[in-house]
């Protein structure tokens, strides 16, 4: 069984964070997984440059108490990831962890520069431009926050993995790997290749609605740490309300694998902040209801709909019934990002003037999100299309009908 320690911590506070780490490290023996003097690269998700109180990043009093207990190991830290929309410094300035980086000593690695590593262990995904500040290092450890996501439901620790990819390769890969099987293949051969040595998921105030970058905060109250990347997101999985094995990503990395994301499969153990004393042990199937956040809002549409129209239906069912991204036009700002952004070509959105809001050729649309995931005002939702619509309609209704 994978193990994973959650620690039940309801703010940012420094101490209760320090503690709460400091007692998930001496219960999973991370000392055992380091050597003294070893360069560790920590991998937070920066997805762009935002603010912490968004929840888009893990906060930096998280980053901190990581990095001192690392530092504690005489380990030599670095740190970094490749936004999507931002240059990496700036990202690390927004989010808050560029100055408690440079109070701590932990050097900023190189994620503007790459170097095409071909994968050793590649099934699907055999070469990648890798950031330089990842080659560098002995070994990774994933800082990743728990969101939910247009593509994959969620992003946790095997989606944070996609960041050590550098520049327009990433928007690329989308293409090449169209539909979130193959998607999800991909991922599962990055991680295979570059597997952290630690996980820690900032699942204290997480996102929910319309992620990875324009949902809302929702505290959940907990800081998860563990080996097993795929585990550690199952953790956050059941948190956010989901069944893991109605997560693509987690069951083809789990058939990789990568770790364990049936519930059944994953120990836990449930810690106390302020006194580090254990208030649980068990199964994570056996605290699934305990840990479920009520009413925690997923991505509006069913995966289910995407996976049975892209492998099964075609692109006609694909471009009529699955989901797809829509731009609100009284909160887009026509700044063109999600036009930049759009990986396919011909693309499928067009500005004919700048002042216009962007329009949807849905028939070139791969359903990557990528224009809904950098969108700076939060304009960009994903909505079905109008079939899709009604059946989830009536499917509200049928639901409906039998509880009444």
């Amino acid at each position: 069984m994978s193990q994973v320690i959650l620690c039940r911590v309801l703010d940012y506070d420094s101490n209760l964070i320090e503690s709460s780490l400091a007692a998930a490290f001496l219960k999973l023996g991370v000392n055992r997984h380091f050597q003294s003097g070893e360069n560790i690269l920590i991998k937070p998700n920066l997805l762009s440059a935002v603010s912490p109180e968004r929840a888009v990043t893990p906060h930096p009093v998280v980053f901190a108490a990581l990095a001192q207990q690392l530092a504690a190991m005489d380990l030599t830290l670095s740190y970094g990831d490749s936004p999507a929309m931002s240059l990496p410094a700036a990202a690390a300035h927004m989010a808050g962890l560029a100055g408690v980086a440079d109070h701590l000593g932990v050097v900023h690695a190189d994620f503007s520069s790459a170097t095409t590593v071909r994968f050793s262990q590649g099934i699907h995904f055999k070469e990648a431009p890798i950031a330089n500040g990842v080659l560098a290092a002995d070994g990774l450890v994933n800082l990743c926050k728990l969101k939910t996501h247009a593509l994959t439901g969620m992003t946790g620790a095997v989606k944070n993995l996609f960041g050590i990819i550098v520049g327009p390769r990433k928007a690329q890969l989308h293409v090449q790997f169209p539909d979130l099987q193959s998607f999800s293949n991909m991922l599962a051969d990055l991680n295979r290749e570059f597997m952290p040595r630690l996980v820690v998921m900032d699942a204290i105030v997480a996102m929910e609605g319309n992620g990875p970058m324009n949902g809302k905060p929702r505290a959940c109250g907990w800081l998860i740490t563990g080996f097993d990347p795929v585990a550690v997101d199952a953790a956050g999985a059941v948190i956010m309300g989901y069944d893991p094995d109605d997560l693509m990503v987690l069951k083809t990395a789990q058939k990789a694998g990568l770790g364990k994301a049936n519930p059944r499969d994953i120990e836990v153990t449930l810690l106390d902040a302020g006194t580090g004393m254990t208030i649980g042990e068990g199964s994570l199937a056996d605290f699934s209801s305990q840990l479920a956040i009520p009413e925690f809002v997923r991505p509006a549409v069913s995966r289910s709909i995407m996976t049975l129209a892209t492998q099964l239906a075609g692109p006609l069912i694909k471009r009529h019934v699955m989901e797809r991204p829509a731009i609100l036009p009284d909160v887009c700002t026509r700044c063109g990002q999600c036009v930049k952004a759009c990986p396919v070509d011909p693309k499928a959105l067009t500005q004919n003037q700048p002042a216009a809001v962007p329009l949807y050729r849905y028939d070139r649309c791969i359903r990557c999100y990528c224009c809904q995931e950098i969108c700076p005002a939060g304009a960009i939702v994903v909505e079905p299309a109008w079939p899709g619509r009604m059946l989830a309609s009536a499917k509200a209704h049928r639901t409906q009908s039998t509880r009444d």
